[in-house]
């Protein structure tokens, strides 16, 4: 196995994610890449400047992780294969197949809420100038428009999707099970049977007598 150069390696285990990516594990960094982009995201936009914090062992994990990739033997390296990380690469062919077939609802949604949001920049700034030339208020009112409100709108996604996770999938109620019924040509053949048995212990009977 060809290891990379030592600076070249210290260069991109600098950007989480792409010291990985730079060794061939794609999926991996691709995985750490997208974490440490989405925290940083959620707290500029939710300006929540502590989860930001969580950015850092984010990328203490990326930046070691990329060398201790880069440490292991041929048979460690066969035994680890370049994989997606939290919990992705569980995903069974099942549910995979099930989220590719909705590829095209997800990209549709997603244009549609980034189509909302861009809609609602462009109403903000209308409402804004309305208020101020209305009741004179001042910048602050194109603030709360343009950001406290889609900002207000996130939290409240993320908690409706918190409690999503914490209630789990719902369970189907199973139909309920009918009774028992025999198909009529067994019962048929159980009662022939039986009149069977009986007429031959009668036969029985009588030829003893």
């Amino acid at each position: 196995m060809k290891r990379k150069g030592g600076l070249s390696l210290f260069i991109t285990s600098c950007i989480p994610g792409c010291g990985q990516m730079h060794q061939g594990y794609m999926k991996r960094g691709v995985s750490l890449l997208t974490a440490f982009c989405g925290v940083f995201f959620l707290a500029v936009f939710l300006e929540v400047g502590a989860l930001s914090v969580l950015c850092l062992p984010l990328w203490l994990y990326s930046f070691f992780d990329s060398y201790n990739l880069r440490g292991q033997t041929d048979a460690e390296a066969a035994a680890n294969p370049d994989a997606y990380l939290f919990g992705l690469s569980d995903m069974d062919a099942e549910k995979a197949d099930q989220l590719l077939r909705k590829r095209h609802s997800l990209i549709g949604w997603g244009l549609v809420l980034l189509g909302i949001f861009m809609l609602w920049q462009r109403l903000a700034n209308w409402l804004a100038a309305l208020f101020t030339e209305i009741f004179g208020w001042d910048g602050s009112v194109y603030y709360f428009f343009r950001y406290n409100i889609p900002r207000l709108a996130v939290t409240v996604g993320i908690i409706a999707l918190g409690v999503w996770f914490i209630r789990g999938p719902q369970k189907v109620k199973g139909e309920d099970i009918p009774n028992f019924v025999p198909p009529e040509e067994t019962a048929n053949g159980a009662a022939h049977a039986a009149k069977e048995q009986a007429e031959a212990k009668q036969e029985e009977a009588h030829g003893n007598d």
